[in-house]
């Protein structure tokens, strides 16, 4: 408290500009921060339409067998016994959201040959095609007659050889438009050929159209100070400002006096309270501050003696007698 004391008495002026400096600088932050708040770019989904692209088999079986009466309609089951040859193949393109303005699909039974992975060669049977317009929905039904594709099949495997493989799959291709968007979807329905059995896997497809908008919010940060804390922060410096220079033009108290109670109160180890007689002024030497005095009394190793009666402090050594008085540099002040 007495250094704090001692900064103001001596820079009280300066101390107040430094905490006004301050203070207008809080302020400015809190406006910066207030006007300049954190954000990220949101990008928002907007007139999103989905399409999608799924099948659907049955066949009816034509004969009894010990696993199913003639006239059974299987549908989607694991396998087909061979006792029903018919298979419907449904495939339907279906609109999520909005009507399709227009959309058109297309029914083929597909035989390609590959090697490694890589097809040479393709036979495409067209079945079926049908069109649209303002429909959430299009089924495109077709028929086919496995025992015929199980005989096409033989034929081309035994005409590839071990060249590659052959395989057959219904095959759609749709074609659409929605929401102001033109998509196609494909989807295949590969069949594959026991000797009791056959089977109609089904691949769909699906697609989403959209359009992108970005825009700016803002988010909170865990990073900034508000500017609540800001401009509190710059009322208490202006605040402290103002009660530095009204207690400097006041209640300031003299500078000389507040050095030498400091002085004392940091060699105080080195002070002791006495009572020094009046001698003749021959070998007595007057130094300036009572720092100067604790210094004489440290080089030659004597304390400082302070008498309360005249205010004085004193070294006493053989060749002089060195004192300091505080009225006397408070007067010269």
């Amino acid at each position: 408290m007495l250094r704090l004391t001692y900064l103001l008495a001596k820079r009280g002026p300066q101390v107040a500009l430094v905490l006004a400096v301050l203070a207008v600088a809080a302020f400015g932050a809190a406006g910066w921060t207030a006007t300049h708040p954190p954000t990220t770019d949101v990008t928002d989904r907007q007139n999103v339409q989905g399409a999608s692209l799924e099948f659907a088999s049955n066949a009816t079986v034509t004969e009894n067998t010990s696993l199913y009466e003639t006239g059974t309609v299987l549908t989607d089951p694991a396998v087909f016994p061979r006792d029903a040859p018919v298979l419907r193949v449904t495939p339907r393109v279906h609109s999520a959201n909005a009507s399709f303005a227009s959309v058109t699909q297309s029914v083929s039974l597909v035989y390609t040959a590959s090697r490694r992975e890589e097809t040479f060669w393709t036979h495409t049977v067209p079945l079926a095609t049908r069109s649209a317009d303002d429909a959430k929905s299009l089924a495109t039904p077709v028929t086919v007659d496995t025992e015929r594709v199980r005989e096409d099949l033989a034929t081309y495997r035994s005409d590839v050889g071990d060249a590659g493989t052959v395989s057959v799959a219904v095959r759609t291709n749709a074609t659409y438009r929605v929401g102001g968007y033109t998509g196609q979807l494909t989807g295949s329905a590969p069949l594959t050929f026991g000797e009791d059995w056959y089977d109609a896997g089904a691949s769909g497809d699906s697609r989403t159209h959209d359009t992108p908008y970005t825009r700016t919010v803002t988010v909170p940060s865990a990073h900034l100070v508000p500017p609540s804390a800001l401009g509190g922060a710059g009322v208490a410096f202006l605040l402290g400002a103002v009660a530095v220079l009204a207690w400097y033009r006041a209640y300031r108290p003299s500078l000389a006096a507040v050095t030498e109670e400091l002085h004392r109160h940091r060699y105080d180890e080195w002070i002791s309270a006495g009572f020094v007689p009046s001698v003749g002024d021959e070998h007595v030497v007057d130094v300036a501050t009572l720092e100067a005095l604790v210094d004489v009394a440290i080089d030659t190793d004597s304390r400082v003696i302070y008498d309360p009666s005249t205010g004085r402090y004193t070294v006493l050594t053989e060749a002089a007698r060195y004192r300091y008085s505080a009225s006397r540099e408070t007067s010269e002040n």
